[in-house]
Parts: structure tokens; C-alpha cells; sequence
């Protein structure tokens, strides 16, 4: 008896190993920006009726349910804060990258005001440095931009480029495409070279040949075109950017860490411009289902595709469906669109630098849209308009070119938008795991956090590399002297002496010069002019204990 009771414990532990789920390798995670959860149904009637056989997005199979998204201290976030949790756990304010927000007196979390400005850890500097995992970004914004800046660098700014992208370069991330050629200086380049990375800018044939990482890609002066003007001979599209990132990073013998981003999602709805934020977000379901192709083979990878926030909130019905709405047909309600050729935003870059007597030929070619003189006069009142006859003061408070070209070409369609910025609505979330191990239902934005721990097997971990990587300068050296130098327009030094050794600390980079020796270490050093303090690894005291 007791023999069959001990085989019988024997056999139940060992289903139970082996029920278990096996631990994932890699992790990929795909934001599309600013994707309301009403896009999506705009997306896939118009994916239908340009080819009647798709009846389906890629992610539809996987949609899991809804996320709640916020900022510390209000419901309707904005990318920097919203990304930011996702990486970091840590709900932040408006504007801040991965950086602990300022206490308010109307927060919605709770927040420790001892700890305003510190940087946070994020998901893919903890997949680097404590898991040795390869890193990848992809993205069609400059690389210096909220959602990846999210992932690999911190600013209590999200406008300040100039702390951002140095960041980004110095965190050696193994794999990164996008835009931004403009932000990448000579000095990031050198820098990257001397470090084995391969450059490419503006070559696409060249990141496609590439066969290993580390590299960086990067396409357009600034952000990369939209979907419905680029052309894929020149730029690539965001599923071969994602394919190549994936060919490469599966290289790596510990896994990888990768998110990709539709970035210009949130561009497009922010102009109200509906067939550019459909176009876009269905180049990212494209990429979508190249995720989700790799990780069915690979069999150790988790797929989480998640907005940041709403924007915009496009729909098909607006003042022109009030009456008769539902006996229009799928043709009546999408092909108003059918000859809108170039996003609204490049047409109002057109229409800034031409003479106004051509507005309506240019509309016309490229829209199939006569309009007004009242139209005319209407777009002059742009407060972007520099060659506008009305004074600039008295424009001030209006909109911009781009906005008021939406607002005239989808006035003449079944396309309806609530607001030119972001909303306060939950986003959808979708899953592939390779064991079903997958939330369902509500979650929010710190569950998810959490969960993409658990996956990772990074369960509390993050917190501590913060505090081990991101230390307050003033508590590291405590007893010693130290100074702080401005060394460059927007860099600083941290300066820290004993009677025999001295440490210069550049602001936003990966080493500290001891005594003119330079020194690299895994994460950046980050300053943060709201409370001038820099934070650095709580180790580099010991350049100065040792003898």
C-alpha cells in the first residue's frame, strides 16, 4: 500500500514538471501607436473591401482582451509615460521616458516623492544586462522618439533629443532600425563603428544583406514616410524591418528582447487623416503576423501586441451617416477615399511652399477633391502658414494645415474622428505563447508589466537593477568632493576627486574616465537637469576605494 501511494506521489510530481509551462527564450513585444480599439474595426472593413477574401486582421486570433492605460497622475496618457510602464512598472507624468514621476496632489498611483527623476530600469536594459539576452528596436519615428526612447533611455523630456539619442547609442542595443538619420552625429557613428556595429543610412539593400549584429539601419532625415507615399524599392517596410530583426537577433544563444513599433499609427490620427492611419496600422498587422510566423516555429518565443494609448478615435460614421447610415453599402462608406494618394501632412507641406493659386490643382491630383474658394480662404487661416495674408497673431490659436486639409477631405467622407489627441479609453491587447500561457480579460498597464516579468523570469528584479544602475550621485559619493562641469551644449560632467584618484563622469554615455583612463561599463550614465543630479552605478565608488 504504502508502495502504490509513493508511486502514485511519484507520478503526480512528474506530471506536474512536466505540465508546467516551459520558460520562454524571447520576447517580442509590438506597439502600435496610438491605435484606438475603433481603428480596428475600420481597418479590417477596409482591408475587406479592397480584397473580399480578407475578412480578418492577423492579430484577430489573438486578441486577448482589454488594457488599461495611464499616466500617474491623469487617465489620458501620452506614449512616453504609457510605454514607459510597460517597460519600467512604474506609472509616470506626461513627457517622462522611463523616469519616476513628481508627486502630484491628484495622482492616480501611488507615488514616493523622494524618488522624482530617477531613471527606471526598463524591460530591455534587463533583458541585456541581467539576462544576456540580445536587444532589438524597430520603429518608422526618429529613433530618438517616446516608445523606443522608452526602452533604452530616460529624460523627464521627452522633447530633449539631444539627452535622448546619446542614450540610445551608448546602451548598445545589438539590433536598430528606423528613422532618424539626422540625430545619429559623427561622433554617435564613430562611436558605434569603433564598437563593431555596421552603419547603415539610407541603405536598404545594405541592412538587408547584413547577416549578423550588431547594426544600426536607419532611413529619412527624420521620421520614415507613411505607408501610402513610401516607396519600398528606397525605404523598407515595417514587416521586412521586422523580419530582419528577427533573422538576426535569433542568432543569440540567450534569446532576445525586442519591440517593434507602428509608430505613425498615432501620427496620422492626430491629423485626422483616416486612410493614413489605416494604411499604417495594416502595415503593422503585416508585421504582426511575422512575429507571429516566427515564434510558431521557433517555439520558445511570446508575442504581446499592445497600443499605448488611443488617439483620435476614427470611425466610420460621422455628421453625413446621421440619416440612412445603415442602408449604406461597404462600397458607398470606403471608396470616398480611393483617390487620396499622399498623407494629409505631406499635402500641407505642399501646400505651405506653393502659391495658393495652385491649392486647387494640386488637391485635385492628388485627392480627386475640388475645393472652394471658401476652402481656400479657410486653409489661409492655418496658424502654420507662414505666407498666410492674416497676421500670425491672429492665427496663434488656430489649427494646423494638416489638420484643416482633414478636416475638408474626410467632411466629404463617412470617416469621423472625436479629437485631434489622445483619448481616455482602454486598448486592446493580443497574445501568442507557445504554451497558452496568456492573460484574458482587463488588465492594466502594470499587470502587464508583470506579466511580461513573470515571462521573462524577471519577477522583482527590475527595482533592484534600478537601484543598482540608477543611484544618486550624492549618495554613491558620499564623503567625497565632487563638482559638477558643463563640458558641451546640453552634456555635463560629474566630477569626483580623493587625494589620489579623480573621476570624470560624462553625462548620457557608458564609461567614467579615471584619471584619463577611460573605463566602459553595461548601462549609461543619466543626468537630470530638474534636480541636477546624475545617476550612475552604485559601484563606481570603487575606482576611488580601491588602491
Amino acid at each position: 500500500m504504502k508502495r502504490f501511494v509513493l508511486y502514485n506521489i511519484l507520478f503526480l510530481m512528474v506530471l506536474t514538471v512536466f505540465s508546467q509551462p516551459k520558460p520562454i527564450k524571447n520576447v517580442i513585444v509590438m506597439i502600435p501607436d496610438g491605435t484606438s480599439t475603433s481603428l480596428l474595426s475600420v481597418a479590417r472593413w477596409y482591408q475587406h473591401y479592397l480584397d473580399p477574401s480578407q475578412n480578418n486582421l492577423n492579430i484577430d486570433p489573438y486578441i486577448k482582451g482589454l488594457l488599461g492605460t495611464w499616466s500617474s497622475d491623469a487617465p489620458i496618457g501620452d506614449s512616453a509615460p504609457t510605454t514607459s510602464c510597460y517597460m519600467t512598472g512604474q506609472s509616470s507624468q506626461t513627457g517622462f521616458v522611463s523616469t519616476y514621476p513628481v508627486k502630484t496632489d491628484h495622482d492616480l498611483v501611488p507615488v514616493d516623492a523622494t524618488r522624482a527623476y530617477q531613471p527606471l530600469a526598463t524591460l530591455l536594459e534587463a533583458s541585456r544586462q541581467m539576462l544576456h539576452k540580445a536587444t532589438g528596436l524597430v520603429f518608422t519615428c526618429e529613433f530618438p522618439h517616446a516608445t523606443p526612447a522608452d526602452c533604452a533611455a530616460h529624460s523627464a523630456k521627452r522633447s530633449k533629443y539631444n539627452r535622448i539619442a546619446p542614450q540610445m547609442v551608448y546602451n548598445m542595443v545589438d539590433v536598430v532600425i528606423g528613422g532618424g538619420v539626422s540625430y545619429l552625429t559623427p561622433e554617435y557613428q564613430e562611436f558605434l563603428k569603433n564598437h563593431n556595429y555596421q552603419v547603415f543610412l539610407n541603405d536598404r539593400q545594405g541592412m538587408l544583406n547584413c547577416q549578423k549584429a550588431p547594426f544600426w539601419a536607419l532611413f529619412s532625415e527624420s521620421s520614415m514616410p507613411y505607408e501610402m507615399e513610401s516607396d519600398p524599392k528606397v525605404t523598407p517596410t515595417l514587416p521586412e524591418m521586422t523580419q530582419k530583426a528577427l533573422e538576426i537577433l535569433s542568432a543569440s544563444p540567450e534569446g532576445f528582447f525586442l519591440m517593434v513599433e507602428g509608430s505613425k499609427v498615432d501620427w496620422a490620427a492626430h491629423g485626422n487623416d483616416g486612410k493614413a492611419a489605416v494604411t499604417e496600422f495594416l502595415a503593422f498587422d503585416r508585421a504582426c503576423q511575422v512575429a507571429f510566423d516566427f515564434a510558431k516555429k521557433d517555439g520558445q518565443t511570446l508575442v504581446v501586441v499592445m497600443p499605448d494609448h488611443g488617439t483620435g478615435a476614427v470611425t466610420i460614421g460621422n455628421a453625413k451617416s446621421n440619416r440612412g447610415y445603415d442602408k449604406k453599402s461597404l462600397q458607398e462608406l470606403m471608396s470616398p477615399i480611393d483617390d487620396y494618394k499622399l498623407p494629409t501632412w505631406t499635402m500641407g507641406e505642399k501646400l505651405k511652399v506653393a502659391d495658393t493659386t495652385e491649392w486647387p490643382a494640386l488637391i485635385e491630383k492628388y485627392y480627386n477633391v475640388q475645393i472652394s474658394d471658401a476652402e481656400i480662404q479657410y486653409l489661409q487661416t492655418a496658424k502654420d502658414y507662414d505666407k498666410s495674408p492674416i497676421p500670425k497673431e491672429q492665427r496663434k490659436q488656430n489649427i494646423s494645415m494638416e489638420r484643416m486639409l482633414s478636416q475638408i477631405l474626410y467632411g466629404r467622407t463617412y470617416f469621423g474622428f472625436t479629437t485631434f489627441g489622445h483619448t481616455m479609453e482602454n486598448v486592446f491587447y493580443a497574445m501568442y505563447h507557445p504554451q497558452n500561457d496568456v492573460e484574458n480579460g482587463y488588465i492594466t498597464n502594470e499587470q502587464m508589466h508583470k506579466y511580461l516579468c513573470r515571462q521573462l523570469n524577471l519577477t522583482d528584479s527590475l527595482p533592484k537593477l534600478t537601484s543598482e544602475i540608477y543611484a544618486d550621485h550624492h549618495t554613491v559619493f558620499s564623503g567625497y568632493t565632487t563638482r559638477l562641469d558643463s563640458i558641451a551644449p546640453n552634456q555635463m560632467v560629474l566630477v569626483v576627486k580623493n587625494k589620489k584618484k579623480t573621476l570624470e563622469i560624462p553625462s548620457y554615455t557608458n564609461y567614467v574616465i579615471v584619471n584619463k583612463k577611460k573605463e566602459e561599463f553595461s548601462s549609461v550614465i543619466v543626468y537630470m537637469p530638474e534636480n541636477k543630479t546624475f545617476y550612475l552605478p552604485k559601484n563606481l565608488v570603487r575606482y576611488l576605494e580601491e588602491k
